[in-house]
């Protein structure tokens, strides 16, 4: 019998993945709601495949599943796996590197024009029937900006496609983008200095990992305009959420559009929600209806290849 483990998603959500997986011969699936690694072990110990979405899949976890030969994440990031461990051990893990990336792209774009133009504000005062907007003063154009990318994936060049024809000047910071990707975007690579003290829009598109947590710290939000507005729908870790909280109350910059934050348990920093000036949404870029199905697509057909003795695609711990 060969076994495959999913956590934190209910049987009835995989019809798509076991209509797939059905074609296979002695192939059981079996739904977890584990959080404790104790638990986790127990519910995996036999399994030779575990897909999961937000467990903790340390080393003492790894270490402990004999069996497991593959591990696939629903989902882009992969952080909350210890990849070099599993690289030890023989276990190659997978991410999804196609979930969502439209979804995001659109949700970092709308988060860009609702704090440029205001919108939040502007619909809360309308449902309170108030209609006067002098104190609010005026609000920006996108057309003729610069847009700042910090990172240049699949997710932020869909966000370029969406901004580049409103006339924004495009700039990158990407150690490892391409000119010819630089070239297709009408893009220009810049140290990361320049990129905050020049762009109109900061948006975040890294992955997390200890050599990018807090990489908007201090530093860059000084560097930044007082114009300017910043967009993460990456990790919340990403950004040092104490600054950026400092920054927007003491008016260094002008705004912030949040998907993600350094804590999602609910215990955001408190300041931010009374804040005027920026847009918060609770990491839902990737909710929609086309998203989640073709995740379980990419999924299950990346899972098939593996049990019908081919290389699974997007491995990212170098096996």
């Amino acid at each position: 019998m060969r076994k495959i483990v999913v956590f934190n998603k209910k049987l009835e959500e995989l019809s798509r993945e076991i209509e797939v997986w059905s074609a296979f011969e002695g192939v059981e699936v079996v739904t977890s709601p584990a959080v404790e690694e104790d638990d986790l072990i127990r519910d995996a110990i036999d399994a030779e495949i575990i897909l999961f979405t937000s467990a903790r899949l340390t080393r003492r976890v790894l270490s402990a599943l004999k069996k497991c030969k593959l591990i696939v994440r629903y989902g882009i990031g992969y952080d909350t796996i210890d990849t070099e461990a599993a690289r030890e051990l023989g276990i190659m893990v997978c991410n999804s590197p196609n979930y969502g990336v439209t979804d995001v792209a659109e949700h970092a774009f709308s988060l860009m024009l609702a704090c440029m133009k205001n919108l939040v504000r502007l619909n809360d005062r309308v449902r309170n029937n108030v209609w006067h907007f002098d104190d609010l003063g005026c609000w920006h154009r996108l057309s003729g900006k610069t847009v700042g990318f910090l990172g240049f994936g699949k997710i932020a060049r869909a966000v370029a496609s969406f901004t580049k024809p409103f006339g924004t000047k495009t700039l990158v910071y990407d150690p490892f983008v391409t000119p010819e990707v630089l070239l297709q975007y009408g893009a220009e690579a810049v140290a990361k200095e320049e990129l905050f003290a020049s762009s109109d829009v900061v948006t975040l598109h890294l992955p997390l990992s200890e050599a990018t947590r807090h990489t908007v710290g201090r530093a860059e939000l000084a560097l930044m305009k007082e114009s300017a507005i910043i967009i993460n729908t990456s990790r919340g870790p990403i950004i040092d959420e104490a600054e950026l909280v400092k920054a927007l109350g003491e008016g260094r910059i002008a705004g912030a559009g949040l998907d993600v934050f350094e804590d999602e348990s609910g215990a955001i920093d408190p300041a931010l929600p009374k804040m005027r000036n920026v847009v918060l949404t609770p990491h839902v870029a990737w909710n929609t209806f086309e998203a989640v199905g073709a995740l379980h697509e990419e999924v299950a057909m990346n899972v098939a290849r593996y049990l019908r003795g081919e290389r699974p695609e997007s491995i990212v711990n170098g096996l």
